[in-house]
């Protein structure tokens, strides 16, 4: 295995991205949905990022690299056009310590990013460690097309199960069976069809009376 395989937190950490073309729009989009702060520095921009600038969602520098932009940063992309200014970055980022990918050239990167199913506290990535982002992309559309948008409601389900369980009398051993017994159900195919009352049967039978739904607050997208 070349990689280890981690989920970073960067809710509220500085990253910046240099480059401000398609490329580096897919890299700003991902970061943002992670919660990062983020800067992006080019002298051009694609329309995408001047409006998230305009929408204060990221702070945008028209400009091109210099040595020192990096200060106080704790995540880089390297995603610019040109070859010099990401060498430039990547060696000041190195130099600093900080967390650095560089765009198609993962022998240059202190870490890679996978192809993402998003199914909210659900995801699943894929790599095939930088050989072949075509192939991940397409294993990734594959499980998509299994794991569909029903799952991010299974998983929040379970947790709040779990969260309610983990606070009652019930005996480790019982524990363990319920939770074997819920990943194993259909549950995931009545989400899909939005048939709520198949859910709070099963989950009444399974848990008792405060198992549904509603209690749980866990809702059905169009139910």
């Amino acid at each position: 295995m070349r990689y280890y395989p981690v989920f970073l937190d960067i809710k509220g950490k500085s990253a910046v991205v240099i480059g401000g073309g398609a490329v580096a729009g897919r890299k700003v989009t991902g970061l943002l949905a992670a919660g990062a702060s983020v800067t992006v520095i080019s002298p051009r921009a694609v329309k995408g990022l001047e409006a998230l600038a305009r929408e204060k969602r990221i702070r945008l520098v028209k400009k091109a690299y210099r040595n020192g932009d990096l200060e106080g940063a704790y995540l880089v992309v390297c995603a610019a056009s040109s070859k010099a200014a990401n060498e430039a970055a990547a060696m000041e980022a190195r130099a600093r310590g900080l967390l650095l990918n560089v765009v198609d050239a993962p022998e240059e990167c202190g870490f890679i990013v996978p192809s993402v199913i998003d199914r909210g506290s659900l995801i699943i990535a894929v790599s095939t460690s930088g050989k072949s982002p075509a192939l991940a992309k397409r294993l990734r559309e594959g499980l998509e097309d299994v794991i569909g948008e029903e799952w991010e409601t299974f998983v929040d389900l379970l947790g709040a199960v779990r969260k309610k369980l983990l606070k009652s009398r019930m005996n480790n051993v019982k524990k363990e069976r319920v939770f074997k017994e819920l990943v194993h159900s259909p549950l995931p195919g009545w989400i899909k069809g939005g048939d709520e009352k198949e859910i709070n049967g099963f989950l009444r039978r399974l848990l008792g009376p405060g198992f549904t739904l509603r209690a749980l607050g866990v809702g059905l997208k169009g139910v």
